[in-house]
């Protein structure tokens, strides 16, 4: 084989060495956009879930009197198993679920009579925002917003 032979044969072998590396490259990031949308998705219907879970609890200030609440959807432990299913099954640390879980306030704990604190939804928001890439902890001075005066 001459020296045009080898130069053809190098360059065909590169060329298929190229292509299939790009092709493995390629199927990996898909594969990898395709998780971290499964796991946005979790994430977002966690937050969509402990609105909910807040909006139907029976929320009292500091002197035991009742805060308005306006109300929100139902949502079914179905729903509510699947999400955890999904944030277990696709996040890398335990973070969110185990403050997805504590949100819930599922009383599986030692302290089975913690009553549900609305705070529990920042550490959650800051492990989703870690989850998914989104930077450092944001803290805000609002945790949860109970009710909007509409009309007064």
């Amino acid at each position: 084989m001459g020296l045009i032979g080898t130069i053809l044969t190098a360059s065909v072998t590169s060329g298929i060495v190229t292509a299939l590396v790009s092709w493995f490259i390629k199927v990996r990031e898909r594969d990898e956009l395709r998780r971290w949308e499964i796991k946005r998705e979790a994430c977002l219907d966690a937050l969509r879930i402990i609105d909910a879970r807040f909006s139907d609890y029976d929320w009292k200030d500091s002197n035991g009197n009742p805060i308005k609440i306006d109300k929100g959807e139902k949502i079914s432990t179905g729903e509510i198993r699947s999400c955890f299913n999904k944030l277990v099954l696709s996040c890398e640390e335990s973070d969110v679920p185990e403050c997805f879980e504590k949100c819930l306030n599922l009383n599986l704990s030692e302290d089975a009579t913690a009553p549900l604190n609305m705070n529990d939804v920042v550490p959650l928001r800051n492990a989703i925002r870690k989850e998914l890439g989104f930077g450092e902890e944001l803290i805000t001075k609002l945790s949860w917003i109970n009710y909007i005066n509409w009309r007064n």
